[in-house]
């Protein structure tokens, strides 16, 4: 099948270039790329809403007595029941128990007699393998291109997927181990892509371009989350891994098919699109040459790039947090069904989304008219996407069992976490643009450490007490690391092209002889 493809590879340019002369071909990337966003994350979070299937709930906790004050004063728990109807439940005074007050199906009980100290090794083995290969990821996408990188990544997160139900119920052990060697193969994909935006993008649209296709993976998020509860309210647990992992294969069919890793490369892109990029590119200071060696020693004692790996130690934590932990939280101490818990815990990354789009839109209307300078832009958008969201979660610390509170204190946390996208996200292609890939590999490895603290901490501060007051010390735990890490990055952060960016670039681009053979029947 794949040779017959590659024999008539060019009458399908030829058809695809007659039918498709009105989509831009950096926009035909931003679709491919959104969808292998949204297969990655699929593939990666699904396990947050299996686990609460997939194991027994622990009933020893005082999750009701730290209510129970509220609840002898008749005080209702706004909860969604298996129908998705809005009820109120007043618990019987007294109770020691809310899941003794909760409507529960069979498939809601697991199998896996894990505690929670071991569930939080179970959701944060995934981030011990995705720490190891950021910065690889990113150098190697600069040496080998996005299409192979990512694509891999979605390849291997696939198959992993259809793996972890065997994994799982042979030993924890196992599935840990599986977790490890799927976030090792999945790490490059990040900072790969980053080092695509470099060489595609025009730098005026790369915010817009993350907040779109970069949080596809929050939009995952609010995607995965319901349709993995209602798979494992109708199928079993199991039934969502085998879904997502083939889902991600189809998509693989796709990318390897239809992808380019430079403009130049593209045999659909018309000469007026390669023309605008490459102009934009030459303007910014992105070098058409592939850098061959890193400026190690630069890059570590430089004081910009420190500002970002500081902003995305606070936002790591605080995400990871929600990401791992939400779906837990919803059941255990707002008392959510499973059916309902993947579509409530979905609502706050929707809000991740469509903030990132709102900010990154604002962000190119205020520099575009001149209102703000590109730095005061990257500060006053990373005040809100670090600030903001620590305000939230302090807020959520205190809500008690008031869930609708909670839920909307969650959803205006993320909403303002998503001007990331125009402020830490975005900056390492303005100060380093020949080195983002490796840039953000190593915020990435910033994060993931975060992300794979952050299970075992909570899981140490709820074990066995799955109480108001344990996931209050959890809450609180974000105020910190968002609030401090923002003043770092705040004071430092920069726009300006460093000076080692056009380090060691000595090895020159397949395609940049094909670039001047375009650009000449162009002009």
């Amino acid at each position: 099948m794949f040779e017959l493809f590659r024999d008539n590879q060019s009458a399908v340019d030829e058809f695809l270039r007659t039918r498709t002369r009105w989509l831009p071909a950096r926009i035909s990337l931003a679709i491919m790329a959104w969808f292998g966003f949204v297969n990655l994350y699929m593939v990666r979070i699904n396990l947050s809403v299996a686990i609460v299937a997939m194991v027994k709930r622990n009933t020893t906790g005082g999750v009701a007595v730290a209510c129970e004050s509220q609840l002898q004063e008749s005080v209702s728990v706004f909860l969604h029941n298996a129908d998705n109807e809005t009820s109120d439940y007043v618990l019987p005074k007294g109770a020691y128990q809310l899941s003794t007050a909760i409507p529960t199906t069979p498939n809601e009980e697991g199998e896996l007699l894990w505690d929670e100290t071991t569930q939080g090794l179970v959701l944060g083995a995934f981030f011990y393998g995705y720490a190891l290969t950021q910065v690889a990821g990113g150098r190697m996408a600069e040496l080998y291109g996005t299409k192979l990188v990512f694509g891999l990544c979605i390849l291997a997160g696939g198959i992993c997927a259809i793996l972890s139900p065997v994994m799982a119920r042979a030993h924890y052990g196992a599935l840990i181990a599986l977790r490890v060697v799927q976030g090792m193969l999945q790490g490059p994909s990040w900072p790969s892509m980053h080092a695509c935006i470099a060489r595609w993008i025009p730098p005026i649209e790369r915010p817009r371009f993350i907040a779109i296709v970069y949080l596809a993976s929050t939009l995952s998020s609010a995607m995965t989350l319901p349709l993995c509860g209602v798979i494992i309210d109708n199928h079993g647990w199991a039934s969502q891994f085998y879904v997502m992992g083939a889902l991600s294969l189809l998509w693989c069919c796709v990318w390897f098919a239809f992808m380019y890793d430079s403009p130049d490369e593209h045999p659909r892109i018309s000469d007026d699109e390669l023309k605008y990029i490459e102009t934009a590119l030459r303007e910014s200071g992105t070098n058409t040459n592939r850098p061959r060696r890193i400026p190690w020693r630069e890059v570590f004692t430089n004081l910009p790039v420190w500002a970002i790996l500081s902003a995305c130690a606070g936002t790591g934590w605080g995400i990871s947090l929600l990401f791992a932990q939400l779906p837990t939280y919803m059941k255990n101490v707002l008392g959510f069904s499973i059916r309902s818990n993947g579509a409530i815990s979905a609502v706050p990354f929707l809000c991740r989304y469509i903030g990132g789009i709102t900010w990154s839109s604002l962000s190119a209307w205020l520099i575009t008219r001149k209102y703000i300078s590109l730095r005061t832009s990257r500060r006053v958008f990373g005040a809100i996407s670090l600030w903001g969201p620590a305000v939230m979660i302090l807020g959520v610390s205190f809500a008690g069992c008031n869930a609708k509170l909670a839920i909307t204190l969650l959803c205006l946390a993320l909403f303002l976490n998503g001007a990331t996208t125009t402020s830490v996200l975005v900056n390492h292609t303005d100060i380093a643009p020949n080195f983002a890939g490796t840039l953000l590999g190593l915020d990435n490895t910033v994060g993931s450490i975060m992300a794979f603290v952050v299970p075992i901490v909570t899981g140490v501060m709820t074990d066995g007490q799955q109480s108001l007051e344990a996931w209050q010390r959890v809450f609180w735990s974000c105020v910190p690391m968002y609030g401090v890490m923002a003043i770092f990055f705040l004071i430092f952060v920069s726009t300006d092209v460093q000076p080692w960016n056009d380090f060691g670039n000595s090895i020159k681009s397949s395609s940049s002889s094909s670039a001047s053979k375009k650009d000449t029947s162009s002009g």
